[in-house]
């Protein structure tokens, strides 16, 4: 039932947004615009919602968002996308699931750190195992500089190292 409830608000959050944009121009009141406010309030509601499934490890709720049509790639306030969430907090079925649904594993939060960076600072080897095998630039430099491969040997991942050793001698 509360997903379900949650499914509603989120469609009616995208006809309210839909109908706003499509009206006339005309002049908007001051009652218009506490309504627009409103709206974009139950919007972002919705998507704390979301992250907070990717971060307790809830994929039939991530599901349901993405077939209700969340942007997967949505960042939040801090600059995470869902896959960084469930990275950062270990939860491999969440991130196995987003990749699955086309989550983009190459963007970066606010610092240029990559859903990659966050399982090497996590210590969380199986999920950067997947996110190494994917086809992102693994030599991304973040707004430090950092590699991968320096963060990895700042925070002592020596198997994640040997790892993308592996990868890059194989391209």
């Amino acid at each position: 039932m509360r997903n379900l409830l949650i499914i509603v608000a989120l469609l009616l959050s995208f006809t309210s947004n839909v109908y706003a944009q499509n009206t006339p121009d005309i002049q908007i009141t001051s009652t218009q615009t506490k309504n627009q406010h409103s709206v974009q309030a139950q919007y972002q509601s919705l998507f704390a919602y979301y992250f907070a499934a990717a971060r307790t490890n809830d994929i039939d709720v991530i599901e349901q968002f993405v077939d209700a049509g969340i942007p997967i790639d949505s960042y939040n306030n801090k600059g995470y996308t869902a896959l960084m969430i469930a990275t950062y907090h270990g939860n491999k079925k969440s991130v196995n699931t987003l990749l699955q649904l086309g989550a983009n594993a190459c963007l970066e939060d606010n610092r240029g750190n990559t859903a990659l960076m966050a399982a090497i600072f996590r210590g969380e080897f199986s999920i950067a195992k997947t996110l190494v095998s994917l086809d992102c630039d693994n030599a991304h430099q973040n707004k430090a500089g950092q590699t991968a491969e320096q963060f990895a040997q700042t925070f002592g991942q020596q198997k994640v190292i040997e790892l993308l050793a592996q990868v890059n001698n194989g391209k």
